[in-house]
């Protein structure tokens, strides 16, 4: 299986470092911002081959983050996981409404991300 490379834009040093080991474990290459203009600007230089984005940050949120990449011709086609605390059908919609694959809820199990990022992936044929 190829590694595939992830960009997680997380606010929270704690979560960001949880996601990281639990996405380094299912084999994903993983680099690490804190919000979603920094997302934004790591992605003018590199391309991934999947996206989580915070669904509350500062500066950037991850919705926003997620409208910009879609908008872009050179980002467009990266999937998306919104990965947030807000958990309502309302909140999840948005996140779909604003291009992102998928939506995962905080607090997640950490041994369950990277599959549940994995599904994910290979139900869009990225992974």
């Amino acid at each position: 299986m190829r590694v595939r490379t992830v960009l997680l834009a997380e606010d929270d040093p704690a979560i960001r470092r949880i996601a990281e080991i639990a996405l380094g474990r299912e084999g994903f290459d993983v680099y690490t911002v804190g919000d979603g203009s920094e997302a934004l600007q790591y992605l003018e230089d590199s391309l991934f081959d999947l996206v989580i984005l915070d669904g509350l940050m500062p500066k950037m949120d991850g919705l926003e983050a997620c409208r910009r990449m879609k908008a872009n011709p050179r980002t467009a086609r990266i999937p998306v996981i919104i990965l947030s605390a807000r958990s309502q059908q309302a909140d999840v919609a948005a996140g779909r409404a604003a291009g992102a694959a998928g939506y995962i809820r905080k607090p997640f199990d950490a041994t369950r991300l990277g599959r549940q990022v994995r599904a994910i992936c290979r139900s869009r044929a990225q992974c």
